[in-house]
Order: C-alpha cells, then structure tokens, then sequence
C-alpha cells in the first residue's frame, strides 16, 4: 500500500501523462496601488489615458481572486507540453488616478484601485432594453378560452421590473417575435457571416442596447385519468383525479447584445403546478401580472419566475459597459443618442469607436458584421438634453474617420 503513490509517478515518467492543476486566490475586497500605461496615436491623449487607466485595472486584478491552472504533458521522461492559463474574475468597485506624466509618447497613470468580490455593480449610465414576445413552442399547450396574454404579457413584466430598478430603460415591443422557429431559439435564422442579424437590425432600429427574447417551452397539462377497479375507494380516486391536475412550466429566457447580436444571458426556469382543474387554467382576458394572474395557480407560478429572471438578468448585464450610437456630426460637435434619460452628465468622458474598413467576403460586397471597430479617440460631453448629448473629441471628427452610426462607449 505504501508504494502506490511512487508506483504512479514512475508510470507517468514512463509512459505519457498529464497533469492538470488549479491554484486560486481568493481575496476580500482591497485597495492598491498600481501602474498602467498606453502608447499615444495621433495625438489622441484622452484615448491613450484612458488605456492606460484601463491597463493600470487589468494588473490590479490580477491580483485578486485569480485562477491558475497548469497543464503538463509528459512522453518519454520528456515534457511534450507546458503551458498555463491564468483568469481573473475581479471586478473594480472604484478607481482613483493620483498621478499621471507622459514620457516619449506612452502616457502612464498611477491609480488607486479598489476591487471587490462581489459579483453585482452599481452602473453610472442607464441602458436601453427592447423586449420581444415569448413564442409557445407548443401552441397546444394553451387553449382558445385561456389568456392570450402570455407570450406578450411575460417579457413585458419583466422589462418592467428591470426599468423599476433604475438602471435600464425599457422598451416594449412584445408583439414582435424575434424567433420565428420557437423549437430552434435561441437562433433566431441560419448562422451566416455575411449578414446582420435580426437582433442587431432589431436593436438598432428601436436605440437599444440589449434585447431581452425567450420562449415558452412547456405549459402542458397532465392528462386525467380514471382508477382502474371497482368499489369507492377507486371511483374517488377517478373523482379526485378529475379535478386536480398538475400543469408543467418551462420558460427560456435570453438576452442578446444588439450591437455585435452576442447571447449574454441564457437560463431556463422551471415548475409544476398541482390544483384543481379550473385553477390551472388562466381565464380568458386576464392580463400578466394582474390579481387575478396570480390568484391562478399557473399564473402565480408564473409570476415568480419573473420575479427571480428580472434580478438575474440585471446581475448578469450590471457590470457590462454603456453603448450608444452618433445620431449627427456638426463640425466638431458629435450628437449621441443619450442624455439627461440614460444619467449622461457635462463633462462625461466616452469612448468613440470608428470603422476600421468593412471585411467583405470573397466576390462580393457584403461585409462581416462585428469585427470592424476600433477606439478612435474620447469625446468630453458639453451639453445635455433629455434625448441627446453634445460633445467634441480632441480631432474633428472627419480627421479620425468618425461618422454617423458610429459607437460610443463608456469605457
């Protein structure tokens, strides 16, 4: 017994063996103190301060729960690989510059970093959501005398939940229905390169930044049945199982990113529901999230799986950066599409990303959608109004290539 522990290292050294560990580090939350730099182009300053503050928050988290995992492989007494994967997960609950200098055109900062643990942020902007229907995979798991309020009703209270927490504008479009073969979702049509998807086109045609879609996988009812036998005892069983049936509630629930149409958010929720026959049935023209929804058993099911995806989804996208896209250009002032409404403030710094050339493919002119942009320089906002914002960036704007339709950025 004792030699097994030498037997395997001797048979590894031997023959061929891998050897895969993990270290972590786990830190509560701290301040530091650390360096970050980035090379100046076209004089764009604020753009290279930026990177270099943006620099200085990747070095401070790696010091903060971090992973570290090590992959060997061993053939013939010889180290046939070696390589190693580190990942961290900190998050920057806030960041401080105390010092900033530039030498030969790289621009460095010294900043206080405050990092954290906790998996949730507290975002500076609010961000648009359009939602859209939740299609039945299974139309025939609802009847004609139940609620037709379902598919539309669902991602409505949602999206309104998520506008009650302050941190997203809400935008309901429930009547459109993004996945056309619910059984398919969360693709929403054949993968292809070349062309813009629904969601982007969707997105960007109602000025919003994510866009919030599911379906209803399963509403089925159990069949009833009768007890076999005779006597009481087994006609009140067939009684009983006449009036009290179980209903099965399947619910996926996406989020997709309307600028690149990337899946952020995927979770399926699930329940089952055992009452009496009526109960299970929502009447006819009751509408999602009112009394007499919840006073049903599917729909008071129902309504607490909204209630749990609205805080998961706020969670999964809170830490996630603002976008916005250029509604105009006037000499040097560049309009956005966001103001007084999404928090935007005089003097915010935002991040304006330009096209680095359409990709096309081969033979033809259509171009791959979502690899073309690059920062182009930092715009400083000088004016707000309820709907749209003014700012300058360093250049004019025709001098970085900057156009209409272009992406801002909060970071």
């Amino acid at each position: 017994m004792h030699f097994k522990p030498y037997f395997l290292i001797l048979y590894c050294l031997l023959t061929a063996c891998t050897n895969t560990s993990t270290v972590k580090t786990v830190v509560s939350d701290k301040t530091i103190t650390v360096e970050g730099q980035a090379v100046i182009k076209n004089g764009a300053n604020l753009l290279a301060r930026k990177q270099a503050i943006r620099d200085a928050i990747r070095e401070a988290s790696l010091t903060n729960n971090s992973q570290l995992t090590s992959h060997t492989l061993v053939d013939n007494n010889t180290i046939a690989l070696d390589s190693f994967s580190l990942r961290t997960t900190a998050l920057v609950k806030q960041t401080k510059v105390i010092d900033e200098w530039v030498e030969k055109d790289i621009y460095y900062v010294r900043a206080l970093i405050q990092l954290t643990n906790n998996p949730s942020c507290a975002p500076i902007y609010r961000k648009k959501i359009v939602a859209t229907a939740f299609p039945f995979s299974h139309p025939s798991h609802t009847s004609l005398s139940e609620s037709n309020d379902l598919s539309p009703g669902i991602p409505r209270e949602i999206s309104n939940l998520l506008a009650q927490s302050g941190d997203y504008l809400a935008r309901n479009k429930t009547h459109t229905v993004l996945f056309q073969q619910a059984t398919l979702a969360p693709e929403s049509q054949e993968n292809h390169p070349y062309q813009v998807s629904e969601i982007i086109n969707l997105a960007r045609n109602n000025q919003a930044q994510f866009v919030l879609s599911g379906v209803i996988r399963d509403l089925d009812s159990a069949d009833r049945h009768y007890t076999r036998g005779a006597g009481f005892f087994a006609w009140l069983g067939s009684f009983s199982s006449y009036y009290n049936n179980s209903r099965a509630i399947t619910i996926d629930i996406y989020v997709h990113d309307g600028y690149t149409g990337a899946l952020l958010f995927q979770h399926r929720y699930k329940d089952t529901v055992d009452s009496n026959f009526s109960s299970i049935w929502i009447p006819d023209n009751v509408m999602v999230g009112s009394v007499d929804f919840k006073n049903s058993a599917t729909g008071n099911a129902i309504t607490k799986i909204i209630n749990k995806a609205a805080p998961e989804i706020q969670s999964a996208l809170s830490c996630l950066p603002f976008y916005t896209r250029i509604l105009k250009i006037e000499g040097n002032n560049i309009f956005i599409d966001a103001g007084a409404q999404e928090r935007i403030n005089q003097g915010d710094q935002l991040v304006v990303y330009r096209s680095s050339g359409a990709i096309h493919a081969l033979d033809s002119n259509k171009e791959i959608v979502g690899l073309y942009k690059k920062a182009a320089g930092v715009m400083t906002i000088t004016e707000v109004n309820p709907l749209f914002s003014v700012g300058e960036l360093e250049a004019p704007p025709y001098m970085l290539g900057v156009e209409v339709g272009d992406w801002v950025k909060s970071w």
